[in-house]
């Protein structure tokens, strides 16, 4: 096994613990076993734990800034790139499951909130600019932050709070039917969000 086969086992191991146990509670010891690596080796590679969560932080949200930068460009007009913007958040989400439960825990904990705000704020400066050049004439209490930070929450709460919906419908959110579902209400939602948005701003 090379080099870059074992960074990525043992990231891949980390991955499935953080999103699993939490940071705190997972070991190097634990992310040896999962992957299958001696532990010297995660040192090594990575340096500390926390240095392990930098790496893989840095590669979900690399990946993350690709999709959604691929998904504003698809089309022209703004509920359209919209819709597509949200479609290649909600397919990231749906494909790196652990990404939210880690993101959250770190967010809540406090101890990692300055990471993920510095992975996190090009991309949402990236949208907000984008929101304000599609808005024209946003009304006042309809501004692009409040709007950008509504959109997100339609598609990032169904990721963040899976588990208890599975919970209280006794139906996995996550089944393909279910995604298929939940994005065709988000469109719903968008479609007269914007309507509103055309009919206060010509107002």
């Amino acid at each position: 096994m090379d080099a870059e086969q074992t960074r990525v086992k043992i990231l891949d191991a980390a991955d499935a613990l953080f999103g699993e146990l939490g940071f705190d509670v997972t070991t190097t010891r634990d992310i040896a076993q999962r992957s299958g690596v001696n532990k010297a080796l995660i040192h090594y590679h990575f340096g500390t734990k926390d240095d392990l969560l930098e790496a893989l932080l840095e590669g979900y949200y690399a990946r993350l800034g690709t999709a959604l930068l691929g998904a504003m460009g698809r089309r022209k007009g703004l509920e359209a790139q919209v819709v597509d913007l949200l479609d290649g958040y909600a397919d990231f989400l749906a494909e790196n499951r652990s990404f939210t439960r880690i993101v959250q825990r770190e967010v809540a904990s406090g101890r990692h909130m300055e990471r993920i705000v510095a992975r996190t704020l090009p991309l949402f400066q990236l949208g907000v600019d984008w929101l304000e050049t599609g808005l024209k004439r946003p009304p006042k209490d309809l501004d692009a932050v409040q709007l950008l930070t509504t959109v997100y929450g339609m598609v990032v709460t169904w990721f963040t709070y899976g588990e208890v919906i599975r919970k209280l419908t006794g139906k996995d959110p996550f089944s393909p039917a279910a995604l298929a579902a939940r994005k065709r209400h988000v469109h719903k939602v968008i479609a007269l969000l914007l309507a509103e948005l055309d009919v206060r701003g010509s107002s």
